[in-house]
């Protein structure tokens, strides 16, 4: 194969590369090959092997030149992104603390006043259940026809004081029930 046709196999073989590294490619084994004095007639492929190795060759350094080059737009990317992400944290401080202040302060006010709603229904049971028991003492006092009204309203308080007390325990034991159940299945996924 003489100079012609390796330089025409060669560019053959490279057309898929960017033209720049392709012309570059052409270039060197054009000046190599005069350098080492081949005429036009001689075979090329005994010093330097075929165009089909050489354009192997090329396509390996060119892969990995912009293999490189990739890496190293996407390292310099990534840190322009953490500088950039960084300035606009700072610059949103002025707004964004009050409000990480607003969405807190207003989410430890739901749990007081969840926790209060919760405790208040519980004292309003105890109450009612210790009146009914007082009520219930009180027939023993009570005069005469009386003594229905106070043993109803003690039997009364009792039993409404059983059912708020029931229903504020099975309310939290749902609760309860519910957020360990979701931290297992957040944990188990």
């Amino acid at each position: 194969m003489n100079k012609n046709a390796f330089i025409k196999e060669l560019s053959k073989r490279l057309r898929y590369i960017p033209k720049e590294d392709r012309e570059d490619a052409v270039e060197y084994y054009t000046e190599l090959m005069s350098d080492m004095g081949f005429d036009e007639t001689e075979d090329v492929t005994v010093r330097l092997g075929t165009a089909k190795d050489a354009a192997k060759k090329i396509l390996d350094d060119c892969t990995q030149k912009h293999a490189d080059d990739y890496a190293e737009k996407k390292t310099l990317k990534g840190h322009a992104t953490v500088v950039w992400l960084s300035v606009l944290g700072v610059m949103s401080l002025p707004v964004s603390l009050p409000l990480a202040i607003i969405v807190l302060a207003f989410a430890i006010t739901m749990i007081v006043v969840v926790l209060t709603l919760l405790i208040s229904f519980a004292v309003v049971a105890l109450s009612l259940v210790f009146a009914g028991l007082a009520c219930l003492a009180g027939v023993f006092i009570a005069p005469g026809i009386q003594k229905l009204t106070v043993f109803g309203t003690g039997l009364a308080s009792l039993g409404i004081g059983f059912l708020l007390g029931y229903g504020l325990f099975a309310l939290i034991r749902a609760l309860f029930r519910k957020m360990f159940r979701r931290d297992k299945a957040e944990s188990k996924a």
